[in-house]
């Protein structure tokens, strides 16, 4: 039985930076890990996000979605261009996160389920892992098509809402993770987290595409030179709006509001 946590009570002891809003963990993913497998440990019930500009600048004026952010036990910041808020924040990337606890979780013996994703990439995901990972314990499924308040879009998507909830919880799984986009993912779990019978919830956002080997990664000089953006921009160019929002509009907000509490 998961004993239900207030998703709050540990956040003290972590330095966290408020962004546009946002409360923002500024740690090492070694000490995420840590304090995801004590957690789990302890039978506590909790979710994660990873929020990127986008997120964050959605969120200013989404209440529903800061919400969602604030109320998450871990905010790990998974964007570069969040350093425009705060140079000295540690950015851990969602995907790598994720490979590392399906890692512990292949050591523990955890149970892993994969939610959401475009067309069948849960399934390929699910596949490719438990060629990778022997002992892991592991389902899929693809969830429901929501609109932008991460509610079924139609009766038919409700029907399939209900019986992925009852299939998860009959699994009961350690890890959670759910792949509806921002910010759909991020609200659902918020939403129906008294619904769900696991102990860790993670967004994922399009984790299980490159996963499944359907995107290409960026090489590791792009991602250290925090140019990610610029890969995504040349590999999915249809992101372009959304690559504008974390390389410029985000920057002008954090310089506006920076500039706001010099002069208030």
């Amino acid at each position: 039985m998961i004993k239900k946590t207030t998703r709050k009570s540990d956040k003290t002891s972590r330095k966290q930076v408020d962004i546009l809003g946002i409360r923002v963990d500024s740690t090492s993913k070694a000490r995420v890990i840590t304090a995801v497998e004590e957690k789990i440990s302890h039978n506590d019930k909790f979710y994660i996000v990873t929020p990127n500009p986008e997120l964050i600048l959605a969120s200013t004026k989404d209440k529903k979605l800061k919400e969602a952010l604030n109320s998450a036990d871990f905010a790990i910041p998974d964007g570069f261009g969040l350093k425009a808020a705060e140079p000295s924040l540690r950015i851990i990337k969602g995907r790598k996160l994720f490979e590392d606890l399906i890692a512990l979780a292949n050591k523990k013996g955890w149970r892993v389920f994969l939610l959401g994703g475009l067309g069948n990439e849960a399934e390929i995901c699910r596949k490719k892992l438990e060629n990778s990972y022997r002992d892991l314990k592991i389902e899929s499924g693809q969830g429901p098509k929501l609109n932008k308040n991460a509610r079924p879009i139609s009766e038919i998507d409700r029907k399939i809402e209900i019986d992925i909830i009852a299939r998860i919880n009959q699994f009961k799984p350690h890890l959670l993770f759910v792949a509806f986009g921002n910010p759909k993912q991020e609200i659902w779990m918020h939403d129906r987290y008294k619904l769900l019978d696991v102990s860790c919830m993670m967004g994922v956002g399009g984790t299980f595409r490159y996963f499944a080997g359907l995107a290409p990664l960026p090489p590791k000089w792009i991602e250290k030179a925090g140019l990610e953006w610029l890969w995504r921009l040349l590999t999915e160019p249809f992101r372009f709006t959304r690559v504008l929002n974390a390389v410029v509009v985000f920057p002008l907000r954090v310089w506006q509001a920076k500039l706001f509490r010099i002069h208030t």
